[in-house]
């Protein structure tokens, strides 16, 4: 998949969206599913602001949103400590190309963001068996912020793998994570046709990089050429100012499918 992504940057791609198969679709609105494994490997006593956390991760109604269930766990301890609780998804059954985790997450107060990092088992859910981080979040907006990961590109295809959502908080306050999904798309249905009408400009680009496009815009993903997501947005603006100059590729995923364009960062 790496080495797919690095001739992608020569290529235009689409990919239709009636050629991606959905794995996992969790929004807890119907609680906890019993796959789901929670682990408190740490031992720690939540502080009476947090004493709502019952379990490492625990299911809530989202403080922004009266209407909505998510996942949460706390770094606010008596007493103070570093939080290190596991939230791990059911097996999942990988396809041979093209599989993607996609994930909500926000901290609960910008004065004590929380950080976290996801993690992959290709065996059992002992926590010994998350060897592999695929994902790393230092700081997590306060505001709900899509992120993703592309499995394959990690080498993760053709097998059953197990996801971790660990909360690794020093001293934090609170952790929300919500709506995780895991779609393999089908090689199928994927061609070189510029199917979607989407623009990318200023390119090269110093600061700020825009997208045009027609379609209704889902998710937008800077990526680098080994196949790293190096950061993401549901804006039609990216701010790519902290870049290192080079050559990157922006997955831009929408109601008419999902489209890969080239560009430079100067």
């Amino acid at each position: 998949m790496k080495n797919g992504l690095i001739l992608g940057a020569f290529a235009v791609l689409s990919f239709g969206a009636s050629a991606q198969t959905i794995i996992l679709d969790e929004d807890f609105e119907s609680g906890l599913p019993a796959s789901y494994t929670i682990v408190d490997n740490d031992g720690l006593t939540p502080n009476a602001a947090t004493a709502e956390f019952t379990e490492a991760w625990t299911l809530m109604t989202d403080p922004l949103d009266s209407s909505d269930t998510v996942m949460g766990s706390t770094s606010y301890f008596e007493p103070v400590g570093t939080a290190d609780r596991w939230l791990i998804t059911p097996p999942l059954a990988l396809g041979a190309y093209g599989n993607f985790i996609y994930w909500d997450a926000r901290s609960h107060d910008p004065s004590y963001p929380d950080d976290y990092q996801v993690l992959v088992s290709t065996t059992d859910t002992q926590l010994s068996s998350f060897t592999d981080v695929i994902g790393s979040v230092q700081q997590e907006y306060a505001t709900w912020y899509s992120r993703s990961a592309d499995l394959s590109s990690s080498g993760y295809q053709n097998q059953t793998i197990y996801v971790a959502f660990v909360n690794t908080t020093d001293d934090g306050f609170a952790l929300y994570v919500d709506n995780i999904r895991v779609e393999v798309e089908d090689p199928v249905g994927i061609n070189e046709l510029n199917d979607i009408s989407l623009s990318v400009y200023p390119n090269p680009v110093s600061n700020q990089l825009n997208i045009k496009t027609d379609a209704s815009i889902e998710l937008i993903e800077v990526v680098s050429l080994d196949g790293s997501v190096l950061t993401s947005s549901s804006e039609n603006q990216m701010d790519v100012s902290s870049l290192t100059s080079g050559s990157y590729l922006v997955k831009v995923r929408t109601n008419q499918g999902i489209a890969v364009r080239p560009f430079v960062k100067m």
